[in-house]
């Protein structure tokens, strides 16, 4: 089947942590914004036990737990955020990403560079594996003969999303458009890496498969 639309792009940490937030916003937010109500009603309560008789316990420790988990209810997810973020930062690679859009799947080929890219020519011989360094003979002996290099260099991963057995969601967001898969995953496009048209294109594919 024929590409409808292909685009090659990557993301900064400022952009993943953007859509991490947007991804927390569309799938908890909703979650957290009800127990904020339910602790509210809590504290409001335990407040009014504590009107009624300041000896009684019970207010207090339930007023006291209520805020606990009200406050923790709400600075959970930056924690998780900003956890994901350290991790990302210590792994100190980058990938790029090729996603095409056709009829009826959506697929994207993920590209590893940076730190996990680098590769070091080796010599295997009898007695072990050793580095080859340059202006050895070994070296001088690749040089002439190029034939005995392999490249062990891992081809781009490939990942596909079938439409019709995929629940996939595609928002515009400030310069990224974000695409959720399944509940549990989002890939985050940059309006950097796109065109005006490639914008327009990439919107009317999803609206046309109902995924907006």
């Amino acid at each position: 089947m024929n590409n409808r639309f292909s685009i090659k792009f990557d993301n900064t940490p400022g952009e993943i942590e953007e859509a991490y937030k947007a991804f927390q916003t569309k799938y908890a937010l909703r979650k957290k914004l009800l127990y904020t109500v339910i602790y509210l009603i809590v504290v409001v309560l335990a407040a009014d036990i504590i009107v009624r008789d300041m000896t009684n316990p019970t207010g207090y420790i339930a007023g006291g737990l209520a805020l606990g988990i009200l406050v923790f209810n709400w600075v959970k997810p930056v924690l998780i955020r900003r956890k994901m973020m350290q991790g990302i930062e210590a792994l100190g690679t980058d990938e790029t990403y090729t996603m095409t859009l056709l009829d009826d799947r959506i697929e994207i080929e993920t590209e590893i560079t940076g730190a996990d890219k680098e590769t070091e020519t080796v010599a295997v011989t009898r007695l072990g594996v050793f580095p080859v360094e340059e202006g050895s003979e070994a070296a001088k002996e690749l040089e002439e003969h190029p034939e005995l290099v392999q490249d062990n260099t891992k081809p781009p991963e490939k990942t596909v999303y079938r439409l019709a057995e995929t629940e996939i969601c595609m928002i515009e967001h400030k310069e990224l458009m974000l695409m959720f898969v399944n509940r549990s995953y989002i890939h985050a496009i940059p309006k950097r890496c796109l065109g005006d048209e490639d914008v327009l294109a990439f919107k009317a594919y999803f609206e046309e498969k109902g995924l907006i």
